[in-house]
């Protein structure tokens, strides 16, 4: 575990008791003890230094001391992931957590197999998708704190957009000459990408998303499993926007 990410229900404060689930967690699951030391994040993403003050039979006792975070400018990254078949949205947000992904945004498109009965059943799976993203900020690190979005559908996708991003959808055809390094040269704070299902994006939603101001991208001629897409395309714009002012560009 490389951070603690501190419950949702912390506001504040030098002193926090665990109960029930947290405490299993960190004191059995992770083995915590007494004394241990280690750097946490809550809610807000501000950073703490945890220092265990003591454990009994069914709590712990988390003594936090605010640290002062680093100052960035990372430009933010929002995944829009096509729903896939069974539980590999599981593995894609993990993933997309790990790389740093600001935003993720389930969509319903016309090739998704997943559907929802109800809201209930919505708002299960997205509750689900945020422990998930949790133990993936616990295991790598990452200072970003995710937002994961009810499933949307496709054309309901304009109306959260930001007028002042920088939109891709990756194709398993090439549509147009456009490639990463041409628009991310551009000043943005904010980038969005769009991965389609295994059936790959409908004509239809293709037309929607040029129409949006999204702009194709081709990864080559490998098919790529939807999952495997997501990592691909969000790890390539880390390492372009993570080495932009080391490299030259000749448009």
């Amino acid at each position: 575990m490389k951070q603690y990410v501190l419950p949702a229900t912390f506001a504040g404060g030098r002193q926090l008791e665990l109960k029930n689930e947290d405490f299993h967690y960190l004191c059995h699951v992770i083995r915590k003890k007494a004394g241990d030391v280690f750097p946490g994040l809550d809610k807000a993403g501000n950073q703490w230094k945890i220092t265990i003050s003591n454990i009994t039979k069914e709590s712990c006792v988390l003594l936090l001391e605010s640290v002062q975070a680093e100052q960035t400018d990372n430009v933010e990254i929002t995944l829009i992931q096509c729903l896939p078949k069974g539980k590999k949205m599981d593995l894609i947000i993990r993933q997309a957590v790990e790389a740093g992904v600001k935003r993720i945004i389930p969509i319903l498109s016309d090739h998704a197999v997943p559907r929802f009965d109800n809201k209930k059943d919505i708002e299960k799976k997205r509750l689900r998708w945020e422990k998930i993203a949790v133990e993936a900020m616990q295991q790598s690190g990452s200072k970003i704190i995710p937002e994961i979005n009810t499933p949307i559908k496709m054309d309901d996708l304009s109306s959260i957009s930001d007028d002042h991003k920088i939109g891709f959808f990756c194709h398993q055809i090439k549509i147009d000459d456009n490639y990463f390094h041409k628009y991310l040269n551009e000043t943005t704070n904010q980038v969005y990408i769009v991965i389609g299902p295994e059936g790959g994006l409908s004509d239809r939603e293709v037309e929607l998303l040029k129409k949006s101001g999204f702009k194709s991208i081709f990864l080559g001629n490998n098919i790529l499993r939807a999952e495997t897409a997501a990592l691909y395309a969000t790890a390539a714009i880390n390492v372009i926007l993570l080495e932009k002012n080391r490299w030259n560009l000749n448009l």
